[in-house]
């Protein structure tokens, strides 16, 4: 059976071989992670060579995306055994130390003094410990510890009620983009987003670094997703959506700033607002968490999966598990066994009603209509052509039981479709009418018995043939 959900995993430790990323493949893998708030350039160069190998080696599309660590904010350097805080307790945090020094402590966030009001929260370890602001002072911000607990070097810090006017890109983000750029990554994903003009930034420094490399103007682009981690993402989500590739629901940070009974709802409306904008989207962040020392989910972790897959998104994205977990290639195998038996069940076709994306136009109606003759006419697949990968994407958000094939031109296109869901690309060269490209993509479906002699498909193109933009055919074709 076709997997249509996708799954995502990052590359670490455990999993850096071509040996073992060759079977989380074959397991089920569709995109690489590559965690840039680990690892060296170096590593990271050696992982990105070794997963093309890979692709090339499994005949199976392999996209790879860059993740980048964006102004995350920590506790500074603290003595080994940490320091002790209690409920009540006042203590001071500075901006402007590295280390704990006269029962001050330090964070890595040069600017958090220039923002922070007194009544706000600094919340720190996953939020297991709470504190609040009473007093800015200079770059000394005074606080009480609503919660408590041990402080310990590099804990990472939330500041959920804060208004950072920050850029969502460090001098390390820069240098890491560029890199991603050198490489040739598919996506790359930005963390700590706020609003439309912070994925701008991104998307001019990406074409910035490719001018500078001579990368063709004719490229595809490498596309951007936007990480929600924050409050304010989540209230911008509409005008980030406007401009940006595809979005990740980063469960960890959005889960601190976000009231705990609040965030499967948030996770939902997400997913629901890009599917109506033909935007991917991946959840991701402990969805199979204890799998990192056991071969067996959790019953709640199974349910977690299954519920993401039931709301349509249009991947699931696995970080700790496969990067340093005792069981990588089992992660993904049982990832893939509940995404499809979920798939196979009736829930997973529940409330599911046609969405429209934004400016409906002509290329909108042609695909709704693909979908209603796909059904109709009992046929085995869609196929589409696309030189951008929209024509697939459109497709793909209406979730249609069936196979999404979609003929491209590029490599970069091709694998970027590869974490849409439902979307099996390939690269077909230019064709010079319909019925060549009907001819040639037949040889590609029977040969991948994706569907066989005699069987109906739904064929959605636009002509002339090879201009992007312009769907405006839709018809049913039997496979001879």
């Amino acid at each position: 059976m076709f997997k249509h959900t996708k799954i995502v995993a990052t590359i670490g430790p455990s999993c850096d071989t071509p040996e073992i990323i060759l079977a989380m493949v074959k397991a089920g893998l569709n995109v690489a992670r590559l965690n840039f708030s680990h690892g060296t350039h170096e590593y990271h160069s050696k992982v990105f060579k070794i997963l093309r190998e890979v692709e090339k080696k499994s005949g199976e599309i392999l996209t790879i995306m860059q993740d980048v660590r964006g102004p995350k904010i920590r506790i500074g350097d603290m003595p080994e055994d940490g320091i002790e805080i209690k409920e009540g307790d006042k203590i001071i945090f500075n901006t402007g130390i590295e280390k704990y020094t006269k029962k001050e402590i330090p964070l890595d966030f040069p600017e958090l003094h220039k923002f922070a009001k007194p009544g706000e929260r600094i919340l720190i370890s996953d939020g297991k410990i709470d504190t609040k602001i009473t007093k800015v002072e200079g770059k000394k911000l005074h606080a009480v510890v609503v919660e408590g607990g041990v402080l310990y070097s590099n804990k990472g810090v939330n500041v959920p009620d804060t208004h950072l006017q920050i850029s969502p890109l460090t001098a390390k983000d820069r240098e890491d983009i560029e890199l991603g750029v050198k490489l040739g990554v598919d996506f790359i994903a930005v963390s700590f987003i706020y609003c439309a003009k912070d994925i701008l930034d991104v998307k001019f420094l990406i074409k910035k670094y490719e001018e500078k490399l001579k990368v063709p103007a004719s490229h595809p682009p490498i596309k951007v997703i936007a990480k929600i981690e924050r409050q304010e993402a989540v209230k911008n989500i509409k005008e980030i959506l406007e401009v940006v590739d595809g979005i990740m629901v980063a469960r960890g940070d959005l889960g601190v700033e976000t009231p705990a009974a609040e965030l499967p709802l948030v996770q939902k409306r997400l997913i629901d607002e890009c599917n109506a904008m033909a935007k991917p989207v991946i959840v991701a962040t402990q969805m199979l968490d204890s799998m990192q020392s056991t071969r067996r989910p959790t019953r709640a972790e199974v349910s977690d999966v299954a519920n993401a897959v039931i709301d349509h998104a249009d991947a699931l994205m696995l970080s700790n598990e496969t990067a340093v977990g005792k069981y990588p290639v089992h992660t993904i195998q049982t990832m893939t066994d509940i995404i499809m038996a979920t798939e196979r069940s009736v829930y997973d076709d529940l409330n599911l009603e046609p969405s429209y994306k934004k400016g409906s136009s002509v290329d909108v109606a042609v695909t709704e209509i693909s979908n209603f003759l796909a059904e109709e006419v009992g046929a085995k697949l869609i196929l589409a052509a696309s030189l951008t990968g929209e024509t697939g994407r459109l497709i793909s958000h209406l979730r249609p039981s069936l196979p999404i094939v979609v003929a491209t031109s590029t490599e970069r296109v091709w694998r970027q479709l590869n974490l849409s869901w439902g979307v099996s690309a390939f690269i077909l060269p230019p064709c010079a009418s319909i019925e060549e490209l009907v001819e040639r993509s037949i040889s590609y479906i029977k040969d991948n018995k994706i569907a066989k002699k005699g069987d109906r498909m739904i064929v959605v193109a636009g002509e002339p043939v090879g201009q992007a933009g312009n769907v405006n055919l839709v018809e049913v074709r039997d496979i001879k």
